[in-house]
């Protein structure tokens, strides 16, 4: 599913890389908040979960050959964190809800069992 196909049906706004987000394919969610984990869990097609919300965490993107990151319970990430998303073409979402309802959320939109959540 798209990057902005989910973003839609889980109520998750797209704060960088928009165009980008409805070419980028998400096959799997991985959530998570340490670093180490996430550079074993994150590939070309994983959509990262985080509470994070660093700087850092569109590099380790890039080198894990992810596109996408998802901040949980409605954080407005730091102008550094958009700026590193920008120059990594990682998009950028932000969910509304916190970690456990956005995972369920991106569940059933992966297994075909919801329209719209938001």
């Amino acid at each position: 599913m798209k990057l902005s196909e989910l973003a839609e049906k889980t109520g998750a706004k797209i704060v960088v890389n928009n165009e980008k987000a409805r070419e980028v394919e998400v096959a799997r969610v991985y959530a998570g908040d340490n670093i180490s984990d996430i550079l074993n869990q994150v590939s070309g097609t994983t959509l990262l979960v985080t509470n994070l919300s660093n700087s850092l965490l569109p590099r380790v993107a890039d080198l894990m050959d992810g596109h996408g990151i998802l901040l949980v319970n409605g954080v407005v990430p730091k102008a550094e964190l958009l700026d590193a998303a920008q120059e990594h073409e990682t998009v950028i979402l932000v969910s509304p809800v916190g970690m456990f309802e956005t995972c369920g959320r991106l569940y059933q939109c992966l297994n075909g069992k919801a329209e719209a959540m938001a």
